[in-house]
């Protein structure tokens, strides 16, 4: 008996040292570890598919018998995984889709992509028309929400219902959102100051996995300030402001509240321009409230649909 409590006891040590040493020199597999159950936890799946050539990859949960679809789309920096929270209370009612956009997460950074807004919009209307998806629902936080407005200018007819999460998009008083990662970061303490940012309040984390974001923001830098920001910037869609009118798709507005990166006044200038949208204001959030909030945004979206096909149903 003695013996089998030994080789128990043994076991138990190895898998506490063999978590131990992914904890503290591999934290990015229990980063990705920790993405897959919460994508689980929202019966997505992981799939991936060539679009002209380029692999393409996303989380759908594959709800055929759903009613309706609904695309999220992630922001600058970001990835598919930004949604998945909400997803989780999202799951039974849509045929969800959350892809990798151009250059983005496990979506390869290669030569020649056009990394313009336009170049996005083209890029997710080839991969929706590939994946059979042709009308839906269309929602995504900061520069997602900006390819989102760019889409259903381009293709209106796509577009059931649109919504806007802390999105830029329209350049007003000489205010610039695209403005890159700024100077290397040297400690956890310049991490903090990018994350406060984005979050309310910054969220708590071992030391480990905070180094594993230091070195990924640096390594992403001159890619994301070099490539993609110039692209974007002197592309087409940059600025919206004069096509935002042309919007017919009734549009939700969802703003985190305390954003340092999109200022109020251009939901203000959304909410003004788009004829039928409306604003909703989240408290204790910031820049990306579907990962501060997920489950209040996961509401807001889904009354806001359901709003809308009540009334055309009534129509």
């Amino acid at each position: 008996m003695k013996k089998i409590l030994k080789i128990i006891g043994g076991i138990i040590a190895l898998i506490v040292l063999t978590i131990g040493i992914i904890y503290f020199f591999f934290p990015q597999k229990l980063v990705d570890f920790t993405n897959s159950q919460n994508a689980s936890a929202a019966n997505l799946k992981l799939k991936t598919i060539e679009v002209n050539g380029y692999q393409t990859h996303y989380y759908t949960n594959e709800n055929s018998t759903a009613k309706d679809t609904l695309v999220l789309l992630h922001g600058l920096g970001d990835d598919k995984n930004s949604f998945v929270p909400s997803a989780k209370f999202l799951s039974d009612t849509y045929y969800l889709i959350l892809p990798d956009l151009l250059a983005s997460g496990e979506n390869i950074k290669k030569e020649n992509l056009d990394l313009s807004i336009s170049g996005q919009v083209e890029f997710l209307h080839k991969f929706l028309n590939q994946i059979g998806v042709k009308t839906f629902n269309l929602g995504g936080n900061s520069m997602g929400g900006h390819v989102s407005a760019a889409y259903t200018i381009a293709y209106p007819k796509d577009i059931k219902s649109l919504i806007l999460i802390n999105a830029p998009g329209l350049k007003l008083d000489n205010h610039v959102v695209y403005t890159g990662f700024g100077e290397v970061l040297k400690n956890e303490e310049d991490l903090n100051k990018v994350f406060s940012r984005v979050f309310y309040k910054v969220p708590e984390m071992p030391s480990p996995i905070k180094k594993m974001f230091i070195s990924q923001i640096n390594e992403s830098r001159d890619y994301l300030n070099n490539t993609i920001i110039p692209q974007i910037k002197n592309g087409k869609y940059f600025d919206l402001k004069e096509q935002i009118n042309q919007i017919n798709s009734p549009t939700l507005i969802l703003w985190g509240k305390h954003d340092k990166v999109v200022k109020f006044n251009v939901a203000e200038r959304f909410k003004r321009d788009i004829p039928l949208s409306e604003i909703e204001i989240i408290e204790n959030a910031s820049h990306s409230p579907q990962l501060e909030v997920p489950e209040l945004v996961a509401t807001s979206i889904n009354k806001f649909i359901k709003k809308n096909e009540n009334s055309n149903n009534n129509n």
